[in-house]
Parts: structure tokens; sequence; C-alpha cells
């Protein structure tokens, strides 16, 4: 069997060789692992436990601050909020403890800027590394009966996505392969690229949809861009979709990164924007409560049955069938330079 790629394991791997592994029964796990479904839930008392857990390894800057808060999106995404984080942080031989502290000092800033408490952890310097590796652990609370998870998406509700595509994925481009973008790209076009980090947390995108209600299914794309999270919220709730190149939103700064390095946008790691499947009836109140936050949102497409296919509809009007990518546009330019 082939070495694996750069980039997250094959679904059919997942399903075949790391999902049955499982361990002891607990009849407390509400949720476990599958596909599409990025925390767990526990019952705890009163209360929910959510738990997750997730890496940060396609980013050279900021990489403590990006751990946090795509963390805490994962939380967020079943309608809790986020209260304590622990991480690994996994050093480059001859790191010294200024790479350290930088790191630490970015997770306790993005941790005060989403109200979360840091609470441990592990520090070590690994062999074979280039870069540091942040693994990252986030935990939150939600209201029993009141969670929200990626496999409730029904027929008929719409698809309803915040800010725009590609957010993450054009930060890092900018800041870690500056001298291959600036010959076709002007500085103050790669300046606002690296300043769309910040809009990396959906954290009150999620609180505001849920308050709003009708609300039944929330998802966060990462890795593979808009259409592998689509494509997992659908996998999720075993539902199809139609989506419309048209409605999606992208900024002009992505559109320029992603025309220099040859790269699909709607392909490229977009932990920023949100994915929100609700009852039509409640989007405009969804719409209004986001956009009233200075967030933007646009219903981009409709939840269908399964039967009817999982579609992205071009701006050329041609209808393409949306299967997963379990491979970031980003990891491609990776393997091909690195700045020095």
């Amino acid at each position: 069997m082939p070495a694996f790629r750069t980039g997250k394991i094959p679904t059919e791997v997942l399903l075949r060789s790391v999902f049955p592994y499982k361990g002891k029964f607990d009849a407390s796990v509400i949720l476990g692992s599958s596909v599409g479904e990025d925390a767990a839930l526990i019952s705890f008392g009163n209360d929910v436990l959510v738990l997750t857990t997730d890496p940060v390894t396609g980013a050279a800057s900021d990489i403590g601050w990006v751990s946090v808060h795509v963390n805490a999106n994962d939380v967020a995404c079943r309608g809790a909020a986020p209260r304590w984080f622990l991480c690994d942080v996994l050093l480059p031989e001859k790191a010294g403890v200024g790479v350290l502290e930088s790191i630490m000092r970015q997770i306790d800033r993005a941790a005060k800027e989403v109200h979360v408490a840091v609470v441990g952890g592990h520090t070590e310097v690994t062999p074979g590394l280039r870069r540091p590796i942040v693994a990252g652990y986030m935990m939150g609370v939600a209201i029993r009966g009141k969670y929200v998870t990626s496999s409730g998406a029904l027929p008929a509700d719409d698809l309803i996505m915040t800010k725009s595509i590609g957010i993450e994925g054009t930060a890092v481009l900018a800041a870690d392969f500056p001298n291959r973008l600036r010959p076709k790209i002007n500085r103050q076009t790669l300046s606002n690229a690296k300043q769309m980090r910040r809009l990396i947390s959906i954290v009150d995108d999620a609180r505001l949809a849920v308050m709003a209600g009708g609300v039944h299914a929330m998802h966060d794309p990462t890795e593979g861009g808009l259409l592998q999270g689509v494509w997992e919220l659908a996998e999720a709730s075993k539902v199809g979709f139609s989506v419309y190149e048209s409605r999606i939103s992208t900024r002009s700064e992505t559109k320029q990164i992603c025309s220099v390095l040859r790269l699909n946008p709607l392909r490229l790691m977009s932990s920023g924007c949100l994915l929100i499947a609700a009852n039509r009836r409640k989007s405009d109140a969804i719409l209004r409560s986001l956009r009233r936050r200075g967030i933007s949102a646009a219903v981009i497409g409709t939840v269908t049955a399964r039967s009817k296919g999982r579609k992205l509809v071009g701006t050329d009007g041609r209808i393409r069938e949306v299967g997963p990518s379990e491979r970031d546009e980003l990891y491609k330019v990776f393997e091909s330079y690195r700045d020095g």
C-alpha cells in the first residue's frame, strides 16, 4: 500500500482503520468519532462536555494563536462556549527559549480573546521537526438538549456561510511565501492577506446563529476548504446539497494569491468561515443577527435528499458532483517550495 500524502488521512481509511477502535464502551459518550464531527459530546451531570483536539501543522506564523482559535471553533460549532485549553508544544532541535515563550504568549493572547483558561499541556524538543507543531485540546460545556452537531442537517434547509472562503489558507500563504508572491502581488495586498488571520474565529458567528434559532447543524471548513466542509456536513447528515458558486464570497486577496499559485480557492483551508444548515424560515433572522454584528453572511445553497446528489453549480452554469478531497491546496505549495 502506498504511503499517505501530506494532509488528512482519506475517509475510507478512517472508516476502516481508525473509527472502529473506540476502547471501552462508555454509556456517557453521546457522540464520538465519525466523519464530519469535530468534537465529542460527553454526558456530565446536568450538562454536556464538549471535547475537541486539532494540531496546527500548516502555519509557521502565530502558530500558538491559531491553535487556540481553531480548537475554540470546533467547540463553538456544538453551540457551546469554549472554556479550557491544553496543548502539546513540540519544538524542533536547536529551538531556544525565545521560540517557546513566543508561542506561549500567542496562546495566552488568543485564550483571553475567547475567554478561555489555559490549564495544562506538555512541551518538548522533538527530533526530525523542521518547525514547531502545536497540538491543542479544547473543552467547553453545552446545555443538555441544546447542543448542535454536524449531523442534523435536513432536506430543504438553507446552507448559510459566514465571511469568505480560504481565510486561513490565504493568511498562511501570504505570511510564509512572500518572496514567491511579491513579484506579482503588491505589498498592500500581501499585508491585507496576512491580516485576514484576525478573522479566523467563528465563536461569535456560531453563538449568534444559535441564538437566532432554527439551526440544525454547523461545521467549520478547515482542511480541504469550503467544498470539503460542505461534503463533510452532508456526509455526517446523510444528505445531499446544491451549492451555487456565484453566491460564495471570495476576497480579492484570496483570488489573487490563488491565481498566482494556481490553486482552487474552493479547496483552500477555510478556518474563519462557518457553515450553518438552518430551517429556511429562520434564515433571514440568522442573517440579520450576524450582519448586525458586522459578520457578513449569505445563503449559498440548499440541503437536499441524498439521492439528489452533492452538487456545485458553477458560475458558468455547469453542474459538478462534489466528492471528498482529503488534500488541501495549501499542501501543494508546501511540497513545491518554501521561502528561506
